[in-house]
């Protein structure tokens, strides 16, 4: 196990010692209720502000070449002017192509990194911008899925809200470390808290940093973490099957993964965004994902050279208005996998073209 700058202490590595063979895992889920029961109503349809004509070349993200697709088609058929060439190698690929020239429109399934914003600073001087164009799956594999936060089947903690789990994973003189501070009470109240997670280099930990413990970023000394493991055969298994394992086998643990990886013996948490009275705690599900109410929902981005003081290109901004539009957003829906931007949220993105 490597030793993380981004920790109080070093840390012992979990998954190494852990072996699943077979299919991953599924234990509890939620009841079904797919993207089509989502209403799009509110979000306005795309009409053209101009005719535009060219090529836009998209970069990016390789699991969305159905999507993209429908998008271009879609598009197509209302600005017949523009054609498309589209390459989709990786998220990983996608801002160097936008720095390297070679494409109009990077495509990054997921929030984007630090390091390729400020690459491309590096080599243009300025920030690119960046638009959300979907939120992240539910719990579809590969695809962004939104985080959870369980106990174990036998803690009767019902629910949490973000500054108190900054305090249980994060580093702090404030820190959380028995379920007492939680309010539990009886033979709970000065039981330890056991904290489990992915490792910090995986995207699941970034987001859950970046949502959770902020621009402190530094994870408790005594978190057990996971990394992605491999079956014979070199097919990936996600850390979240190690993480949720663990939780199963601890009364006292808490954790973060997804339902993809759930099993009988551990529960999800509502979770609210912030602490004080009064405040609203929301149960993890799809709705509340397309809501944005549940706090831990990710997002997929789109980024384009846009320089300080210029407009975005007339084609790029009407294939992204079209996107931004509930013909893009029903796209998403058909596709079945990332979950829609709401009427606010498209809103917002929108304006963000301007």
């Amino acid at each position: 196990m490597r030793a993380y700058t981004l920790r109080c202490l070093r840390t012992v590595a979990c998954a190494a010692a852990m072996i699943i063979c077979g299919s991953v895992l599924v234990g509890q889920q939620p009841a079904p209720g797919g993207q089509q029961s989502l209403d799009l109503s509110a979000l306005p349809t795309y009409v053209p502000t101009t005719m535009v004509t060219g090529t836009i070349r998209n970069y990016g993200n390789n699991y969305i070449p159905a999507l993209m697709k429908e998008w271009e088609d879609g598009f197509g058929k209302m600005q017949p002017g523009v054609t498309f060439e589209t390459s989709l190698p990786g998220s990983e690929a996608a801002m160097a192509g936008l720095y390297g020239d070679i494409a109009d429109l990077a495509f990054i399934g997921r929030e984007s990194y630090p390091t390729e914003v400020h690459a491309f600073e590096e080599v243009k001087g300025y920030a690119p911008l960046g638009i959300e164009i979907s939120s992240g799956s539910f719990m579809t594999p590969h695809k962004t899925f939104a985080l959870m936060v369980f106990v174990n089947k036998e803690n009767p903690l019902a629910k949490t809200n973000l500054p108190e789990l900054m305090r249980i994973f994060g580093c702090g003189s404030n820190a959380i470390t028995e379920w007492g501070q939680l309010g539990l009470t009886g033979a709970w109240e000065h039981r330890p808290i056991h904290v489990y997670g992915y490792a910090p280099t995986t995207g699941m930990a970034r987001f859950f940093s970046s949502a959770v413990l902020g621009e402190n970023g530094r994870w408790t000394a005594s978190m057990h973490d996971f990394d992605n493991g491999h079956r014979p055969d070199g097919e990936v298994i996600n850390a979240g099957v190690y993480v949720l394992r663990a939780l199963a086998a601890d009364p006292d643990g808490i954790a973060y993964a997804n339902f993809l990886y759930t099993t009988p013996e551990v529960r999800a948490l509502a979770l609210a965004s912030t602490s004080g009275s009064g405040i609203q705690y929301h149960e993890p599900t799809r709705d509340n994902v397309f809501s944005r109410l549940y706090p831990l929902t990710r997002f997929t981005t789109v980024f384009l050279d846009r320089k300080p003081g210029e407009p975005v290109k007339p084609a790029l901004k009407e294939f992204l208005r079209y996107i931004l539009s509930r013909d893009g957003m029903q796209a998403v829906v058909n596709d079945g996998a990332y979950v829609p931007l709401n009427a606010m949220q498209l809103e917002k993105e929108r304006h963000k073209l301007d």
